[in-house]
């Protein structure tokens, strides 16, 4: 009897430690659209994303003496051109390749800067995103949006506490693209 119930429970253990060992982040951020301008007639616009960071790394974590890279489960450019894209949609444009105006999201900066002692560990996220509007008529409008976000817990940093990190900084600064007016503004200016 102790051994048909020892088994399967050393196997449920032996699978968690493998889980657990995974070195990819599942980056899903909540994404909120902005409201529709319906003032818009028929505008096209086009987007695409670029990623300027000079390591892929989401973060790096010091575990059983060994420095472990955490990298996302997607490009994040890809990722961030299709939020953008969707927020573009909802505001009332169509995407094309060849729009009035080219709009370039732009992956300055997203790291989790994590640290960890024997009892506590600190999580400090930051993200640096860019959008690029370039508009037919040469005029061009670069906006940041950047967020900090910083966790601290007991005992290890878990990758599903860094993701939680990476997850709310992200879902805050795709907020702010869709609170913000600035983008839209440039479009309907220079759309001309």
């Amino acid at each position: 009897m102790l051994k048909k119930l020892l088994f399967p429970l050393l196997a449920a253990f032996i699978l968690a430690g493998c889980a657990s060992n995974t070195t990819t982040l599942d980056i899903q951020p909540k994404i909120q659209l902005p409201q529709q301008d319906p003032s818009l007639m028929g505008v096209t616009i086009s987007v695409n994303g670029a990623d300027q960071r000079s390591d892929q790394a989401l973060a790096k974590v010091n575990r059983d003496g060994q420095l472990i890279t955490l990298t996302p489960s997607r490009d994040l450019r890809f990722l961030l051109q299709e939020v953008l894209e969707k927020q573009m949609t909802s505001r009332g444009y169509m995407i094309g390749p060849s729009g009035a105006v080219d709009l370039q999201i732009v992956v300055n900066g997203l790291y989790a800067d994590v640290t960890q002692g024997n009892v506590r560990y600190s999580i400090t996220t930051k993200a640096d995103i860019s959008i690029i509007a370039t508009a037919k008529n040469g005029n061009k409008q670069v906006k940041n949006y950047r967020q900090t976000y910083s966790v601290e817990g007991a005992f290890t940093a878990t990758n599903a506490k860094i993701t939680n990190a990476v997850n709310s900084t992200l879902s805050d600064v795709i907020a702010d693209m869709a609170q913000d007016t600035s983008v839209h503004n440039f479009i309907k200016q220079n759309a001309r």
